[in-house]
């Protein structure tokens, strides 16, 4: 497998939520149901997912990791009262869920891994909505978007809809809005981004004007919605930007916003998986070629502003996703070539330190894509 093409997540959790923290964001929303901060890893090199419990100073220790009993899991998403985690399995083709132990976040499986529809699918980004009753995967090889119900116990049923056509190609990343009635779907493979509203039953109807182009050999990947609500960012592979489009009321796209389209700097193949603070005020991005992460300051109305000289990782460590635990203290990268976490502080100005120590071992090994709940 190619790491650097993989839209895989790390994922956490943490619970109950701290007073005085900042709240919002996209996907889930939310971090309750833990007593323990917790963080999650699913690793493509071991068909595992790993846990940690998240200490003082964001000091990361390793609980238990638990079998998905399929291969090549790409993608970890939570629901908002931290009972459930599902992982989509690439290799596969399916979807499997865990129960969350409510004292130290351990896992247990929830059985058999449930199939997504379709001929060979290849499930990617999955996520699941904030009212905990719908989950979404984008299907990079059908080109589809698979509906499932959530229901007592977390367990997954396909809804009547099923599928739907993306109307474009190569699905990856996926982001659902705070407010539970807009599912976005980045098409890496023809340069455009799918919206849809999500309605009765979990049917999803394309919002008008979808998809919306992103240009050119743009690629999109990693995307994600603002805590308000008002912003949809989406990292172009392709082309080394990442863009800024205003979520319109019915969840129909605007163009990109203007000067909110920047390059980042960090080149090779561009950034691809993004992350955004709970309060809304930082975007973080990561690049898998050259070891590093972008920081952008967000203005009031989308604008992103570049801070400063990127973050390396590491010569190596081939970071892919990036996560933010709620407090919005410290940032999390899942570095797929050295099977290692990297942790970060977060300053007040968006700034990025490494923790002490600054990285943490995932065995089994392969830890692939990075995502905390709400925020995809």
């Amino acid at each position: 497998m190619t790491h650097t093409r993989s839209l895989s997540w790390l994922l956490l959790v943490a619970l109950p939520f701290l007073p005085g923290c900042p709240t919002g964001g996209g996907g889930e929303g939310g971090f309750g149901g833990t007593a323990a901060a917790v963080l999650y890893t699913a690793n493509d090199g071991s068909n595992t997912v790993s846990s940690f419990t998240i200490g003082g100073g964001g000091v990361l220790s390793p609980t238990s990791p638990a079998s998905t009993g399929a291969n090549n899991p790409e993608w970890l998403t939570v629901s908002s009262n931290g009972q459930f985690l599902y992982v989509s399995n690439l290799g596969t083709h399916t979807i499997s869920s865990f129960t969350i132990n409510g004292t130290n976040g351990v896992l247990t499986a929830g059985g058999t891994p449930i199939t997504v529809p379709g001929t060979n699918p290849s499930p990617r980004g999955i996520v699941i909505t904030p009212n905990r009753q719908f989950l979404y995967a984008a299907n990079s090889a059908t080109n589809t978007v698979a509906g499932f119900s959530v229901g007592t116990g977390g367990v997954l049923t396909s809804t009547t809809q099923g599928t739907i056509a993306t109307g474009g190609t190569l699905a990856r990343g996926v982001a659902v809005s705070p407010n539970g009635q807009f599912l976005y779907v980045a098409n890496s493979g023809s340069d455009t981004i799918s919206g849809y509203v999500i309605g009765a039953g979990g049917a999803l109807s394309a919002i008008g004007g979808s998809p919306v182009s992103t240009g050119t050999g743009s690629s999109p990947e990693g995307l994600t919605v603002s805590p308000n609500g008002a912003f949809l960012f989406v990292a172009y592979r392709g082309i080394d930007r990442v863009a800024a489009f205003a979520i319109g009321s019915g969840g129909t796209l605007a163009a990109a916003i203007p000067q909110a389209s920047f390059v980042t700097g960090i080149g090779g193949e561009g950034p691809q998986r993004v992350a955004i603070t709970p309060n809304g005020g930082y975007l973080y991005v990561t690049n898998t070629a050259t070891n590093e992460i972008a920081a952008f300051a967000i203005g009031s109305g989308g604008q992103l502003t570049l801070i400063g000289p990127n973050t390396s990782t590491g010569a190596g460590t081939a970071p892919i996703g990036v996560t933010i635990d709620p407090t919005g203290q410290f940032l999390y990268v899942a570095n797929s070539g050295m099977n290692e976490v990297g942790g970060f502080r977060i300053a007040a100005n968006g700034t990025l330190s490494a923790t002490t120590p600054a990285t943490f071992s995932v065995s089994p090994n392969v830890p692939v894509g990075i995502a905390t709940p709400g925020r995809p």
